[in-house]
């Protein structure tokens, strides 16, 4: 399916396709732009899905038109795990000097097991930014002279 087909289009393209509208995939890609392989697609799952083509009230329902679930891996950024690495770093003066790795295996626990990277990802996203810590240098004998 395109990526720019959103579930306003696609009900669109539902209802041209329809028998009461009568159109052909090759004219509801003149009017929409969209690929006729998309369109036949589209109207093809619509179907699967339960909408009734046939039916005297014409019924589109999100159901009918939704994008699949995909699969891959689940996200490990929890809401529970941003917390926890919140407050480790905002913490003290310490937790702010933790490396990824420190932050990581200070945060491991039985429940969750997180990696640096997944804390580098989170601190990413919420904002924070690598710094080095500043620090004030000592005044010298001539300056501490010219003070007094």
């Amino acid at each position: 399916m395109a990526p720019n087909t959103d579930i306003a289009t696609r009900a669109l393209i539902v209802t041209l396709k329809s028998p009461i509208s009568g159109k052909n995939s090759q004219e509801i890609a003149g009017i929409t732009g969209i690929p006729r392989s998309t369109i036949d697609t589209i109207y093809s799952r619509a179907i699967k899905r339960g909408f009734e083509p046939s039916a005297s009230p014409l019924v589109i329902k999100d159901e009918f038109l939704r994008d699949a679930p995909r699969s891959g891996r689940p996200i490990k950024q929890t809401e529970i795990i941003k917390q926890a690495i919140t407050t480790k770093v905002r913490g003290d003066r310490y937790g702010r000097e933790l490396s990824c790795a420190d932050l990581a295996g200070q945060l491991s626990t039985e429940d969750f097991e997180i990696s640096a990277i997944t804390t580098w990802r989170c601190l990413k996203n919420l904002g924070f930014k690598k710094t080095k810590p500043t620090r004030k240098p000592g005044l010298t004998k001539k300056m501490k002279e010219e003070r007094l």
